[in-house]
């Protein structure tokens, strides 16, 4: 609102309408049966359910609905006809969540490290080959912990617990833009989460995995906050509800309304609801005021 200005005319409000922002989760391992702990989506969906609309399934399958966010669990390589598409979508504002594991680090030692062009692994940064230990029986050192986040990463602000510890990772190749596209570190310098803007959209990469077997990061609730800093990167989508038919959607009902002082109360009695279709091309009247 403009300071000083006591009129509705002053007042504009900067909320998300109708939008949503549904998110797509993409398995590399599958269902690991009794053992759900284990599963690469045991801790992404609940981080994420309370907030927002998960789909679990193919790359393909998922895209052929509006999708603003999609996070890959250690999926290895991708289909070449999955990458294309993938790619596109994208390009067009959508927002790739990509977590490491045992089979990111199997495809860049095939690899001999680095992205080939059309290798199928679509990251953000060149990797080294396989992946490194941090702690453990053969190492002189203790698993690494977060360093504080800088001003250039969406995650600036966010506290770091100090239990949270990374004993296994892949590895960025060291790059002139490396620094600019990390968003993350360990508490030695070691890029955590690097990412690259991709036409519209975002490609991000968390160079350790979704569960906690290379990372205790799912444990806590940075993760949970860093999930949906990633999310709200994303465009969202219009929103529509389960039974829908496709170009009808519900009318939107009045909820608050600003008065002639632009200040907001319930709505009026007889203010009435707009179709979402109608919304942008209704006049401001006394039944829609």
């Amino acid at each position: 609102d403009i300071e000083n200005a006591d009129t509705a005319g002053a007042v504009v409000l900067t909320d998300e309408r109708w939008r949503r922002r549904p998110v797509g989760l993409v398995s590399g391992i599958g269902a690991t049966g009794d053992q759900p702990l284990l599963s690469d989506l045991y801790y992404l969906e609940r981080a994420l359910r309370p907030f927002t609309e998960l789909r679990k399934g193919r790359i393909a399958d998922l895209l052929k609905r509006p999708l603003s966010v999609m996070i890959l669990a250690d999926p290895g390589r991708l289909e070449k006809s999955d990458r294309k598409t993938f790619e596109r979508w994208i390009e067009a504002g959508g927002v790739s969540v990509r977590f490491a594991g045992p089979l990111l680090a199997k495809a860049t030692a095939d690899n001999g490290g680095g992205e080939a062009e059309g290798d199928g692994l679509l990251l953000p940064v060149q990797l080294r080959q396989g992946d490194r230990v941090i702690g453990g029986a053969m190492s002189w050192r203790e698993p690494a912990k977060l360093a504080p986040f800088e001003p250039n990463s969406p995650f600036f602000g966010f506290s770091v617990p100090d239990d949270v510890t990374v004993s296994r990772q892949v590895l960025a190749q060291p790059a002139l833009d490396l620094a600019d596209k990390t968003w993350a570190r360990l508490d030695d310098g070691t890029p955590l989460v690097t990412a690259e803007r991709r036409g519209k959209g975002w490609l991000v990469l968390v160079h350790t995995t979704a569960n906690a077997q290379w990372s205790s990061l799912p444990l806590s609730g940075l993760f949970v906050e860093m999930l949906r800093r990633l999310v709200a990167l994303s465009q969202g989508v219009e929103g529509r509800v389960a039974g829908e038919i496709e170009g009808a959607r519900p009318p939107l009902e009045p909820l608050f309304s600003l008065d002639g002082f632009g200040r907001m109360g319930p709505a009026a009695a007889n203010a009435q609801a707009i179709a979402a279709e109608n919304f942008v091309a209704t006049n401001v009247s006394s039944v829609h005021p």
